[in-house]
């Protein structure tokens, strides 16, 4: 009998007098209903595994599933312990922590089981009334009906239990399932994994425990929890796995403090079996460059005999499917692989789907994502962006996802351009330290900088040095004592030093060296003694941000590596780095970028971040900048099986365009958009981003390329503006990049300014207005420079031609006449340039200019009051040392009569006037003219006023 666990409810009444509320019909029936129900079948029989206190019951051919619901079928002898399973006992895990099965509702229970006493006792009258029956005894409807859980109280110790070993094949993959509760924790923490195991040893006779191969971890809950159900899908054994179980783990916090008081519960525990299937692609990494196209490999294994076909699905960054496909499995192919050939692609992040279309089986699938990239610019990766490989070439489970033949490769397709390689390898282990020179050397064939990390030392190695019983051992500690470190040190730093010049003390974070004292000296020391083994080296150290570097006398380390957590902001980064280059002067830089946390944040704004960030180091001499475990599920630019995530792409994309290139300033763009350049002496990157969407029309050479953060081309087109072609930009939230554009026009585009920032309000007077700019290209320049005026401006200049050598600056005078209709205010003044190159180039930039007298601010207000006027309220505020005075004319039009207010203000005064008309519902939307006449002066201010409610 299947789902047989249900819940029984007795008011509080029929609880005081069982016997007198029941009706004698009632005990009938429920006596029928006790001999009728025949408990669940317990188990199947297994050569190898006990099953006896498992559920084994099965979803279809041999696929079977294990569950524990902690009834009485997983505990038959009635000990509150379900059969088979362990409690670890020992330091930290006392026995005096109750550990038992409860019922979830013991009041429930209570009244169950007098139930089950009055069915016994009724058995017995009827045994005895007729023994020709031979009635059996009835089952518990304790047994049947009362849902129990496995419970801790915590008292102050922690807790490990496990289930008995259960079969398993690398034929299939498994879920776990469980439902846990807590209550009352606030240092503990609990999880369940489901842990892989090779049991040959026991099968051998061997009282050892199993060997644990890998194990999978739920998600950790603490506090207080309803009972919520935890899963950890998708499980493929080790090929070596013969065995599974399931692990209960009650953990401390990290600084150790531990609960003791609380309690944990786990109900509905289930491991699941289904068919394994695997996704995968030709290219084991998933990184395809533009124009390859990629295939899709999916393998089942553990199918059952009945026909069935995959389906899959290919969708892009945004999730939008682009093609699928349903393929059949052949009979042949049963335990082999289903190719699909994708559609053609260009740049950009792909995920892959598969599923099983078998009905009995639709929620089995498997899914990938690969990385589809265009070259950006030729050439290796240069550049001081980079990464730390804290593992090495290891991949999940011990496996090594990429070879180190093809590492280089690899890394430099990626834009790497640094590498942060662990080298501490045990002292006699030759082939490791092989391993790592070879690593090395394929780097740098590919132009990859290589540092050395000094982090941990092999396990085997650990127990000679002191580090006083830590798990982790910090550099500092490590490296305390010259005379044990140096000579477990000097058979590998001897080979790799050959390889490697620069080495960093300490993994990433590490800042043990942090309130040492002498630390100087100490650094001096260590590095000395590391020198000693062969080449000499330059040696780094971990250093948060948010704590100055010691001393004033010259450093013993030539590199710094800052880092913060949480990171900081582009803003606090280009701050500090412009103090750390003058608190060190002589120490290069070094820096950890990674993206941020991928639970706090939606991938906009990681992307968003992560670009602004990688930006503003470019502002400032930093040598390398690190993400400090790309495969980090927090960082999100590597999947725990090397193929790419969701940042990987904006990451290379950034670091390959502007990895070599200097900030150099930024554009004013009409948009207001905001925009950084960054040139060397052969290419320009423009990035582009605004707080809104907005275009931008602006002409930037004829091979000029618009391509966002994953690298993918965006629309560039190029239409007549102003008698000559421009590029329209569209500009998003998320910066993008123009590639492709011509450095000298950008750098001559840079350079232009007004020398004039306003003139004054003299009508019909000549003024002066000079543009000033720079040839910043290698040969001389020569062209015209035209202003396109208002039509109430005259602008003329002696001669419209210019030259200029390299490199120098020149300022370009127009002699500038306002008409007596002309108004005060901002100004947008076209510049056209003529460039006699070959081919000829027409660019024309725009600058702002404003005219009126200087010292005077003007601030209109206008509203309409309660009665139907209109009212102007005229505020002018003298910032000048001397006295001005203005007769102002104020022409509303519409057949109205001007109003007239004479304002005369003293130095630093500001003097306000009101205007009034009524019925000025009439004059809303439309513009009124304020004509101000400088009293005993020749200004004349002309300011119109759009009329608002």
């Amino acid at each position: 009998m299947q789902n047989c666990t249900t819940s029984w409810r007795v008011s509080e009444s029929r609880n005081r007098n069982l016997n007198d509320l029941l009706g004698r019909g009632l005990w009938w029936l429920l006596i029928a209903l006790a001999f009728s129900l025949v408990p669940c079948s317990s188990s199947l029989a297994a050569d190898e595994f006990d099953l006896s206190g498992v559920i084994v019951e099965r979803s279809g051919g041999e696929l079977k599933r294990f569950r524990w619901d902690f009834g009485r079928r997983n505990d038959p002898d009635f000990k509150r312990w379900p059969e088979g399973w362990k409690r670890l006992q020992g330091p930290g895990y006392p026995r005096y922590v109750p550990i038992g099965i409860v019922a979830h509702d013991a009041d429930v229970e209570d009244r169950i089981r007098k139930l089950d006493i009055e069915l016994v006792r009724i058995h017995r009258w009827l045994s005895d009334r007729w023994p020709s029956l031979q009635l059996p005894l009835p089952p518990a409807l304790s047994d049947l009906f009362i849902d129990r859980y496995l419970r801790i109280d915590l008292d102050g110790g922690l807790a490990i239990v496990q289930s008995p070993p259960v079969e398993t094949s690398w034929l299939y993959q498994y879920r776990l399932r469980c439902r846990i509760m807590t209550t009352g924790l606030r240092y503990d923490r609990v999880r369940a994994e489901l842990v892989f195991i090779d049991t040959r040893s026991q099968a051998a006779g061997s009282s050892r425990e199993p060997r644990e191969l890998s194990s999978h971890s739920t998600p950790v809950i603490s506090g207080t929890t309803p009972w919520t159900e935890l899963v950890v899908d998708r499980l493929r054994p080790p090929p070596e796995a013969t065995g599974m179980m399931v692990r209960l783990v009650v953990e401390g916090s990290d600084d150790g403090l531990e609960d003791i008081r609380g309690v944990i519960g786990l109900d509905e525990v289930v491991i699941e079996k289904f068919p394994q299937l695997s996704l995968t692609t030709d290219e084991p990494l998933g990184i395809y460059h533009v124009h390859r196209r990629p295939v899709a490999k999916a393998k089942v294994m553990g199918l059952p005999s009945n026909d069935a076909s995959l389906r899959f699905s290919l969708s892009d960054w945004d999730g939008i499917e682009l093609a699928s496909r349903s393929l059949p499995i052949q009979a042949g192919q049963r335990d082999g692989e289903v190719a699909w050939p994708l559609p053609p692609l260009g740049p950009g992040l792909y995920r892959v789907t598969v599923r099983l279309a078998e009905e009995e089986q639709r929620d089995l699938g498997a899914e990938t994502t690969l990385a589809v990239i265009d070259e950006l610019i030729s050439g290796p990766a240069h550049g001081v962006f980079g990464w730390t490989l804290p593992d090495g070439l290891s991949g999940p489970d011990g496996l090594h996802p990429i070879e180190s033949r093809e590492i280089g490769r690899w890394l430099a397709d990626l834009g790497v351009a640094w590498v942060k390689f662990p080298c501490w390898v045990a002292p006699h282990d030759d082939a490791a330290a092989e391993q790592v020179a070879t690593v090395l050397t394929r780097l740098q064939d590919f132009g990859i900088q290589t540092i050395g990390m000094l982090d941990e030392p092999p396990a085997s190695e650990l127990q000679s040095y002191d580090v006083r019983g830590r798990r982790i051992p910090f550099i500092a500690e490590l490296l305390r004592d010259l005379e044990t470190w140096q000579p477990l040190l000097e058979p590998v730093m001897t080979r790799i030093t050959l390889k490697v010049k620069q080495w960093q003390l300490g993994a990433d974070r590490d800042h043990s060296f942090l309130g040492r004292p002498r630390l100087n000296d100490s650094i001096r020391e260590i590095a000395q003694g590391l020198q000693g083994f062969g080449q000499p080296i330059d040696v780094a150290i971990s250093w948060p941000w948010l704590e100055p570097l010691p001393g004033d006398e010259p450093a013993s380390w030539r590199a710094v590596c800052r880092s913060s957590d949480p990171e900081l902001n582009a803003e606090e980064l280009d701050a500090y780095l412009g103090q750390a280059s003058s608190d060190s002067p002589g120490t290069k830089t070094w820096l950890l970028l990674s993206p941020i946390s991928a639970q706090r944040y939606d991938r906009d704004q990681r992307v968003r971040d992560l670009v602004m960030r990688m930006a503003a180091v470019r502002k400032h001499p930093v040598q390398a900048a690190f993400v400090s475990d790309p495969r980090d599920p927090e960082y999100g630019l590597l999947r725990e099986d090397g193929r790419p995530d969701e940042m990987l792409l904006p990451w290379r994309t950034t670091a390959r365009l502007i990895g070599n290139l200097h900030h150099s300033g930024s554009l004013k763009l009409r948009s207001n958009a905001e925009n950084a350049v960054f040139r060397n002496a052969s290419r320009a990157v423009l990035m582009v981003w605004a707080a809104e969407p907005t275009d931008e029309l602006i002409y930037l050479g004829p091979s000029a390329r618009h391509v966002d953060a994953l690298g993918r081309d965006l629309e560039l087109p190029v239409e007549p503006y102003g008698g000559h072609e421009v590029h329209r930009v569209s500009i998003g939230t998320t910066p993008s990049f123009l590639i492709d554009v011509d450095p000298d026009l950008l750098a001559f585009r840079m350079s232009i300014e007004l020398e004039q920032k306003q003139l004054d309000s003299l009508l019909g007077t000549p003024q002066r207005l000079s543009i000033r700019f720079r040839n910043p290209t290698r040969d001389t320049l020569a062209g015209e420079v035209r202003i396109d005026p208002p039509e109430t401006w005259s602008v003329r200049s002696d001669s419209p031609d210019w030259d200029l050598f390299r490199g120098r600056e020149a300022e370009h005078p127009f002699e500038v006449v306002l008409s007596n209709s002309a108004s005060v205010g901002e100004y947008e003044l076209p510049i056209r340039f003529m460039l006699q190159t070959v081919p000829p180039k027409q660019i024309t930039v725009y600058r702002t200019i404003h005219v009126g007298p200087e010292g005077l601010d003007i601030e209109v207000q206008t509203r309409l009051t309660d009665n139907g006027d209109l009212e102007l309220r005229l505020q002018m505020t003298n910032r000048t040392d001397q006295r001005q005075a203005y007769d102002c004319l104020l022409f509303p039009g519409q057949g109205r009569h001007y109003d007239r207010r004479i304002v005369s203000l003293e130095a630093a005064e500001t003097e306000v006037r009101l205007f009034r008309w009524p019925n000025g519902k009439d004059l809303l939307g439309k513009t009124v003219l304020l004509r101000a006449s400088e009293q005993d002066g020749q200004r004349i201010l002309n300011y119109p006023i759009v009329v608002k409610p």
